[in-house]
């Protein structure tokens, strides 16, 4: 398809030279821009997840309430995705109230990430995992690695009630 086959208003005026010709309709960008703007605004409210240590500093303890922290490494594989996707969707089914109130905080973590290490020390861990902490009076009092998560991921349904069933204990 050429430029002349098609009204002006349509093509971008951007030409590349090494093609020597034009290359991207302006409506199938704006298409694509407004398509991102709305799977943005659109998408569940479930907490966003966050990576770096230096972040979490920043975010407000409860004096009593759970954190649950899923530490994956930079490259991410299909198990750590569906993790990730079942622990969102079982905060959003079984913890809504305790995520709005701040009693439950999930973050996600990238272990490659600078000062991640303090975690593998504090937590005893050195893979992908999932750690479930419980805060007293401001303080962390207990924790739970829950790596036998990673024999669930196959089993979406296991998974979830693997991990409601450890976040409940906790909370």
């Amino acid at each position: 398809m050429h430029r002349g086959d098609l009204p002006a208003r349509f093509w971008c005026e951007v030409r590349y030279p090494e093609k020597g010709h034009h290359v991207l309709k302006r409506t199938t960008l704006q298409l694509f821009f407004a398509a991102a703007i709305i799977s943005i605004l659109t998408s569940g409210t479930y907490p966003v997840p966050f990576t770096g240590p230096a972040k979490l500093q920043a975010i407000h303890l409860p004096d009593d309430g759970v954190i649950v922290y899923q530490f994956h490494r930079r490259f991410r594989c299909d198990a750590c995705y569906k993790l990730e996707e079942a622990m969102n969707e079982t905060f959003q089914t079984y913890f809504q109230d305790e995520l709005r109130t701040g009693r439950l905080i999930f973050r996600v973590m990238d272990l490659d990430e600078e000062g991640s290490d303090l975690y593998e020390k504090k937590y005893d861990f050195f893979y992908n995992t999932v750690i479930v902490v419980d805060i007293e009076n401001g303080k962390e009092t207990r924790f739970k690695n829950l790596e036998e998560v990673w024999g669930l991921v196959e089993e979406k349904d296991a998974m979830i009630d693997f991990i409601r069933a450890h976040v409940a204990e906790y909370l």
